[in-house]
């Protein structure tokens, strides 16, 4: 049972700012007639056809949220009309996640699997989230780590690229590994390229490893028996 406010993870959140073009040509605007009913039959519909829970969690959180803004839109548009006002920012926040809780509420109770299905929404945070067991093998090894960024991945002219390690997580989504050794690689790639987007950036480590994690996701969703163990790490 989830315990905490039930609210989309930090994947939907950069996801969703990635990619509202995609979405609007394929469910159109969320204040157009019938954009709920069209969305949710879409839900559905994927839903129905993903093989791994936390394809079916993602696709309940993202497109959710996506019918969550037809909801608000409605409203805003309803006091707008009837009382004369705004919804300031906070009303229209706090809007928002009360209807995201009950639009998640709903398509969980209408899909088949759909406890399960909440379940694995608890698990996707992971999915931006080091691995704890990653975290105390990058303490214990930094010193060899970071020889690896100054020496392996340094060009002619010393300064580091990310490509190396890029290529090798394209590799090893595509190896012969089992999806367990696919994604405790991937998730030690992914946080070498954090490392050199924080000096880069000065981004704080964190926010650096979510954004590395949010943009290999299109590799990754190809590959959901790599994405299921990711987030059970």
């Amino acid at each position: 049972m989830i315990t905490t406010p039930l609210l989309p993870p930090p994947l939907v959140h950069e996801l969703r700012a990635r990619s509202f073009a995609r979405l609007y040509r394929m469910t159109g605007n969320p204040g157009n007639r019938g954009f709920g009913r069209v969305l949710r039959q879409r839900i559905h519909t994927i839903v129905r056809r993903e093989r791994f829970m936390i394809e079916k969690a993602i696709t309940v959180a993202y497109l959710g949220s996506y019918m969550t803004d037809h909801i608000v839109f409605a409203e805003k548009e309803a006091a707008r009309l009837i009382d004369k006002r705004d919804l300031s920012d906070r009303e229209e926040h706090e809007l928002w996640e009360r209807s995201y809780a009950g639009v998640i509420n709903r398509l969980i109770a209408e899909l088949p699997d759909g406890e399960a299905i909440r379940a694995e929404m608890e698990l996707i945070e992971r999915y931006t989230t080091l691995p704890e067991r990653l975290y105390t093998l990058r303490s214990r090894h930094w010193r060899h780590l970071q020889g690896i960024l100054r020496n392996a991945l340094s060009d002619l002219e010393g300064n580091i690229s990310e490509i190396p390690i890029v290529t090798r997580l394209h590799d090893l989504a595509m190896s012969g590994r089992t999806p367990r050794g696919k994604a405790f690689g991937i998730c030690l790639a992914a946080s070498l390229i954090a490392d050199m987007e924080c000096w880069s950036t000065h981004r704080p480590w964190p926010d650096a490893y979510r954004k590395v994690m949010t943009e290999f996701y299109p590799l990754l969703q190809r590959h959901p028996e790599v994405l299921e163990q990711i987030v059970r790490l």
